[in-house]
């Protein structure tokens, strides 16, 4: 996320690059008369999960929580197409789950696309962004959309989570992107929970809030298309001050975020929900390696993952990442 945490969940627009670290998903179809599904996800603890397509997350329920993704983009895909057979799926991600960086998404992205492409079920981009929605909010109950957006389009976007939501793919060259994880998994969903907390009591401020950061995506998306990254780094610091106005900063990714300024930075901000997670920061080419040696003295582990980065593809037969 560049600019407008928190705010794109209350109608306001985003600006959001898609990160070049990516989850790899392989399905395959069972035996002719077999209705079931299997799920191997190491990567979160789940070494073989099982269940029948008709049973996928009834109620709610998953098997595991770390299928609980999964198993409801099963569910909306069967309740929308149809499942004439079982699914095995495996997963394998080049980055953790812990770091905040869209991996719920990722995941509802990759099994959508993955059983569109297993079963033959041609969908456009936006209708499979329509249908993951509808998978997300049956495991969370919330969520704006952004994130998904980004997993499934790539490149960088600018959201607007208004009806009828807006994704328009930006032309952005090269971003000199810093990312550093603060050591912190953040629950989003609380944090979500505290920023609405807040909004019922203080309406009219937090409201201003929302307001102010939709302009910083505003002004964010004329700098990012002219490539204007003193301009963008100091939105980004603007950002960051509102984010602290709403009770989700934290003394770890504060502390990341004025290192990475002290070092050269443009700009440093928190990057989602807060709580923890990543930080991001501006740099230029020949102020990166001071920057990121100050965020790795002060704790930060650094991300390798480029931003601007291609959406959901099919790698080669029936993989979908």
């Amino acid at each position: 996320m560049l600019l407008g945490e928190h705010a794109v969940v209350y109608r306001r627009p985003c600006l959001v690059t898609a990160m070049n670290a990516r989850l790899h998903m392989t399905l395959s179809h069972t035996a002719p008369g077999d209705h079931t599904f299997s799920i191997h996800a190491p990567d979160v603890g789940v070494d073989h999960v099982q269940g029948t397509v008709t049973g996928a997350f009834t109620a709610g329920q998953a098997q595991a929580r770390g299928t609980r993704f999964i198993e409801s983009a099963l569910a909306v895909f069967r309740d929308r197409f149809g499942l004439d057979r079982g699914v095995r799926i495996t997963t394998r991600s080049d980055f953790s789950s812990r770091l905040g960086l869209g991996s719920s998404s990722a995941t509802v992205a990759c099994a959508l696309f993955g059983l569109s492409s297993l079963f033959d079920v041609p969908i456009t981009p936006r209708q499979l962004f329509d249908i993951g929605l509808d998978v997300i909010f049956r495991v969370q109950q919330t969520g704006s959309g952004f994130d998904l957006a980004a997993a499934i389009m790539g490149g960088t976007l600018f959201y607007d989570n208004r009806e009828p939501r807006q994704v328009v793919p930006l032309d952005v060259p090269a971003l000199p992107l810093v990312v550093a994880y603060t050591g912190i998994k953040a629950d989003t969903p609380t944090y979500v929970r505290r920023v609405s907390e807040r909004l019922t009591g203080w309406p009219v401020a937090v409201n201003g809030i929302f307001d102010v950061m939709a302009q910083l995506v505003d002004d964010g998306r004329t700098a990012l298309e002219a490539a204007d990254w003193p301009r963008l780094g100091q939105l980004m610091d603007m950002q960051h001050g509102l984010a602290h106005a709403l009770g989700v900063d934290t003394p770890e990714t504060a502390a990341l975020v004025f290192e990475a300024r002290r070092a050269g930075a443009f700009g440093a901000k928190l990057s989602g929900a807060g709580g923890g997670d990543c930080i991001i920061a501006l740099a230029p080419d020949d102020r990166r390696p001071a920057v990121e040696t100050a965020l790795q003295a002060a704790g930060g582990q650094i991300v390798t993952a480029a931003p601007n980065a291609a959406g959901v593809l099919v790698e080669q037969g029936d993989m979908a990442s």
